[in-house]
């Protein structure tokens, strides 16, 4: 049986874990030491020791009392000297980018995957189910439980040193609440609350599409866009809406539920119960759907030479397109048209710099880019359409695992 987790052992990472809402002279030190360690990780070069007394705003005695702390804790170490004119040249400092650790998790329909990430957010150990079912029962979460703690043993890091875990998964998801609505639902409390109890370091929960974004804001082409536009284009459609710096979430975080917006050509039956949202026309389900629409109508592929129909999917159909097969071709630019109309009647409504296409379609930009772009055309206005840029993400096909692991630094403010 995977061992339970919940331990009374004191974290290494006490720093950033332990509560300092009481106002005393120790929690004010313990305050000071998290901008430090804040700054530093956060920094793109290492500093001096009265560079960062500046930036954090404390005196240089008082500073380097705390920054010698830190080193004698092994958080920050020396990492070179300032080359100078004349003189000393003092020391440069840094964070142990092995001091602590955050997991990124994704809960999708079909695949699980987890990550575990150093403070400079470089991969130290991942693993994926692809044989994982989501499902709305508590065999499902022991599954996913299970799964954590595998992971948490094979990757050889010491647990006390995780500052937390970041989980997206699919479907609507409160942030501020930790409750997924859609699924694992039956629990008495929210599932942050649960996976809470099951480890000894915090958990945050946010839908996959929303960690996508961040993973786009923090590493990828969104990074100092202020107002912005992340496609999670998938088996699904969703998006990330980045609006002045930041990703909007709504008044239950249910903002970004682009796949749901009546696009008014289609009378296809939605999983929400409704008819002619965008998602039944755009996304892999929907293009492995017009595939054998099409078949049925005696059209062929060359696909069918290679694979059965019911096993066609529609990464199949995307690398069939990029080979020349003519019906995946016609069909994938169909589809870029249809999400090109609905994105142009978004982008009049927000303005957005930027619109990136992330997800398992990412890598398909050679095939879409001229089809959405036309699709634009016909809705959006002229001028924010000149003032938008069309792109797509080069972060990878783990951009939203490490947006999850991402979502705990940002939370503590060390990214």
């Amino acid at each position: 049986m995977p061992r339970n987790y919940k331990t009374d052992n004191k974290p290494a990472v006490d720093l950033f874990s332990r509560n300092i809402d009481d106002i005393n002279n120790q929690n004010r030190q313990v305050a000071k030491k998290r901008k430090i360690v804040a700054l530093l990780n956060r920094s793109e070069e290492d500093l001096t020791i009265p560079a960062i007394c500046k930036k954090v705003k404390l005196s240089i005695p008082t500073g380097t009392k705390l920054i010698n702390e830190l080193i004698d804790d092994k958080i920050i170490v020396e990492s070179g000297k300032k080359e100078t004119d004349n003189g000393r040249r003092p020391a440069l400092y840094r964070i142990d980018p092995e001091y602590a650790y955050s997991i990124g998790l994704v809960i999708l329909l079909k695949g699980l995957s987890l990550s575990v990430y150093n403070l400079e957010m470089d991969e130290v150990y991942s693993i994926t189910d692809d044989s994982f079912v989501l499902e709305n029962s508590t065999e499902c979460l022991e599954k996913v439980v299970a799964f954590i703690q595998t992971a948490v043993d094979k990757s050889k890091v010491n647990q006390q040193r995780i500052l937390g875990m970041g989980i997206g998964i699919t479907g609507r998801v409160n942030a501020r609440t930790g409750y997924s609505y859609n699924y694992f639902n039956f629990l008495d409390g929210s599932l942050v609350d649960f996976f809470t109890e099951k480890f000894v370091f915090p958990v945050y929960v946010d839908n996959d599409t929303h960690v996508l974004g961040l993973a786009e804001q923090y590493f990828g082409k969104a990074k100092n866009i202020q107002n912005a536009f992340v496609l999670n284009l998938s088996g699904g459609l969703g998006m990330a809406i980045i609006s002045n710096g930041e990703i909007i979430g709504g008044e239950q975080g249910f903002a970004g539920e682009f796949g749901h917006i009546q696009l008014g050509d289609s009378n296809r039956l939605c999983l929400c119960g409704k008819r002619g949202c965008v998602g039944t026309e755009v996304g892999g389900h929907a293009l492995e759907r017009n595939f054998h629409e099409h078949i049925e109508k005696n059209e062929t592929s060359l696909l069918l030479t290679k694979k059965e129909e019911e096993k066609i999917d529609y990464l199949d159909i995307l690398r069939a397109a990029s080979k020349g097969d003519a019906l995946s071709i016609s069909i994938t630019h169909n589809m870029g048209f249809k999400l090109g109309k609905a994105l142009g009647n978004v982008l009049n409504l927000l303005n957005p710099g930027v619109i990136i296409v992330g997800g398992k379609f990412a890598p398909a930009d050679a095939i879409l880019m001229d089809s959405i772009k036309a699709g634009m055309l016909h809705t959006a206005l002229s001028l924010p359409l000149r003032s938008c840029e069309l792109t797509f993400s080069s972060i990878g096909s783990d951009a939203a695992i490490k947006g999850a692991g991402a979502l705990v630094l940002s939370r503590m403010q060390l990214i």
